[in-house]
């Protein structure tokens, strides 16, 4: 069994071609994110539709996370030990390089607490620092 066909099943995940080479794209920069044009340029010819279904059953499932980058683009970022972050509902910040427009998950940066007035509710938190990465300085 390989690598790729190995998380599918990790994540009870139906095992098809395209999803293998979904998994394949996002393997190529595991700690960044893409947004969906680039991986519909790394993937080739494709089913839009395909795409975007496979990618919200790879984020149900844990596999991949959504990130907001700090221009408003939303993109997409594999998971590291099945998204545990985002299902305690712990948000980890996000870094945009302004030079190369890769972003990056800050999982280990450490945690914002904010104490919110009685009766507010946070849904989510986006939390995206931008500047110049380690490779492009």
């Amino acid at each position: 069994m390989s690598e790729t066909e190995a998380i599918l099943k990790r994540y009870k995940l139906r095992n098809t071609p395209f999803r293998q080479r979904v998994v394949e794209v996002f393997n190529i920069k595991p700690h960044s994110a893409l947004s969906t044009s680039q991986i519909e340029s790394l993937l080739g010819a494709h089913d839009r539709i395909t795409l975007y279904r496979t990618l919200k059953s790879f984020e149900d499932k844990g596999l991949i996370h959504q990130v907001t980058d700090g221009k408003g683009e939303s993109k997409f970022a594999l998971c590291h030990d099945q998204c545990e972050v985002h299902r305690a509902n712990k948000e980890h910040a996000h870094f945009h390089c302004e030079h190369c427009d890769t972003t990056y998950c800050l999982e280990d940066a450490g945690s914002l607490e904010i104490q919110l007035p009685d009766q507010y509710q946070v849904k989510s938190i986006n939390l995206a620092l931008t500047g110049v990465c380690a490779d492009c300085q």
